[in-house]
């Protein structure tokens, strides 16, 4: 399968996504709490206020981009060396034109490392289900591919949104609830138990190979999708209650995030500080992706080629 039928396959999933219900009979939820926690620690409404439609869709949407790029990680890894097990520089070569994303993945990765060493030295052998260093050190290969380090505009909003949003919490347990959101993730601390969760989750056929190198990342990128759905889910209801500005590309830009509004961040203080944070609807997950689709398929400015375009990536996390 070539990467323009990957990619198509990618934006025919989103498309479905976007006609269908968000409910369907045939489809079970997997990683339900973590995707509410997720949601919610990203700017969603607390726990008891989230709609469980729109917490399903965004599994789903999830599911079908991990699904994308894992078969595109999967082909290149083929071609490069005649096996079917995804490497971290497959997912890398992906993000090859996003440096910040990339920069982001590798602190992830060395943060990881760090904790799980300072947990090891901490608890010794009562800690089992350690994985091997090793698996997170970097190969010659990867040392090579190094950038200088880059301002990461989309992060910095959300750890301000999450900042702004644990000010308006009033009790003690509305803040441990966002506290716990914040610090959820798909990683399980069982390691084999997550492998078999993951490999059902996105029916991995028996003879690809993942490592749990590529867990961790596929996890990773599971949780940039979220954020990433949250972020434009926000964004487009501040952009469809300003009438003055229609158009989705005044306010939000190509990566989801727009310069005018980051010291701002009126998505917390504009109206909804006395009120509380509101839920993400299942409407405004179609529009945030129908945003998507549009600036990931259109020309946005007169000095943006055909050629850029077709070579836009359909993933969220990417």
């Amino acid at each position: 399968m070539n990467k323009k039928t990957v990619r198509s396959n990618s934006n025919s999933a989103i498309t479905n996504l976007l006609t269908q219900g968000a409910q369907e009979s045939d489809y079970l939820p997997v990683f339900y709490d973590q995707v509410a926690n997720i949601m919610r620690g990203f700017g969603d409404a607390e726990g008891k206020y989230q709609i469980k439609e729109s917490v399903i869709m965004v599994e789903k949407i999830v599911n079908a981009q991990l699904k994308g790029i894992l078969q595109e990680t999967i082909d290149h890894a083929f071609e490069a060396t005649g096996k079917l097990q995804p490497r971290p520089k497959d997912f890398e070569f992906l993000m090859r034109r996003n440096p910040v994303k990339i920069l982001r993945l590798r602190k992830y990765l060395k943060d990881l490392q760090f904790f799980k060493k300072r947990v090891r030295d901490m608890l010794g052998s009562r800690y089992q289900n350690m994985d091997d260093d090793n698996l997170f050190e970097q190969s010659d290969e990867e040392s090579d591919l190094e950038w200088s380090e880059k301002f990461d505009e989309e992060k910095t909003r959300r750890i301000f949104r999450a900042d702004r949003i644990s000010q308006i919490l009033s009790a003690g347990s509305q803040y441990q609830e966002y506290n716990e959101a914040r610090r959820t993730s798909f990683l399980g601390r069982n390691a084999n138990l997550l492998k078999t969760r993951m490999r059902e989750w996105l029916k991995v056929p028996a003879e690809v190979v993942l490592v749990p190198k590529v867990l961790t990342i596929l996890a990773f990128l599971a949780h940039e999708t979220i954020g990433t759905i949250v972020d434009y889910c926000i964004l487009s209801r501040l952009n469809s209650s300003n009438r003055k500005q229609v158009e989705p590309y005044d306010r939000v830009t190509s990566s989801g995030t727009s310069f005018t509004m980051l010291h701002l961040c009126p998505e917390v203080t504009q109206g909804r500080g006395a009120d509380g944070v509101k839920p993400i609807t299942v409407q405004e997950i179609k529009e945030a992706l129908r945003r998507h689709s549009l600036m990931a398929s259109r020309k946005m400015g007169m000095h943006r080629s055909v050629a850029v375009l077709d070579q836009t990536s359909p993933f969220l996390a990417l």
